[in-house]
């Protein structure tokens, strides 16, 4: 137990390290969104992208939302400092579903994605009803542009959502590094939180996702 502490301890100081260096998310480019006013950012429109993440990245205290007020609380020492794009609570389904987030990333990394944890949900549209059987058909479905079902997988791991009776979100995540460029996260009917995107380098992986990382390990060599 002592070994694989020190062991825990050497990872999450490497991630410091890596996180430390340049940023991985270099834009984010939003569009299709649904308008409001809401604090912290005030008026926005469809096309208004997302405020800067805060300094230090993931961790308890921070704005979550570039249009609410939450932040994040009881953030697992493994994720603290993890990069992250403050998207548009306002942009969960109400009429509009097409919303998009084109988020380009730097340098080869993790990409993860954090859903709520009320998900699988149902929810009523105009043209019918969704109806999402698991957590994992409504990851599968934000990146069903470019990404396989199953790309995304569950680490175990959650992050809270403070002033709103600290909500669970799953973390799910690439189970391999992916090369820089520019990734697409759209639909996502219900009406429940809107999700986060997140990127880590892959050196950090384990660090971050602890054992929910090397259970993306033993999915990947099985």
């Amino acid at each position: 137990m002592m070994r694989k502490t020190a062991l825990l301890v050497a990872l999450v100081a490497l991630c410091v390290s890596q996180l430390a260096s340049a940023a991985i998310i270099t834009s984010v480019d939003r569009t299709r969104g649904t308008a409001g006013n809401r604090a912290p950012i005030g008026v926005f429109d469809k096309d208004t992208d997302p405020l800067p993440m805060p300094v230090g990245g993931l961790m308890d205290g921070n704005l979550i939302y570039s249009d609410r007020t939450y932040t994040w609380v009881n953030t697992p020492a493994q994720l603290i400092g993890a990069e992250y794009v403050s998207t548009f609570n306002t942009d969960k389904a109400t009429t509009n579903i097409m919303v998009n987030y084109a988020v380009t990333i730097g340098q080869p990394a993790i990409l993860a994605i954090a859903v709520d944890d009320r998900l699988p949900d149902v929810y009523k549209t105009d043209g019918g009803v969704v109806v999402f059987e698991s957590q994992q058909e409504a990851v599968d479905l934000i990146v069903h542009t470019w990404a396989a079902p199953g790309t995304f997988v569950d680490t175990g791991l959650n992050v809270y959502v403070g002033g709103d009776s600290d909500r669970p979100m799953s973390v799910y995540a690439t189970m391999g590094e992916l090369p820089a460029g520019t990734y697409n996260f759209g639909l996502h009917p219900t009406s429940q939180n809107f999700y986060i995107i997140g990127a880590v380098p892959e050196p950090a992986t384990i660090a971050l996702l602890g054992l929910g990382g090397l259970s993306l390990l033993r999915k990947r060599r099985s």
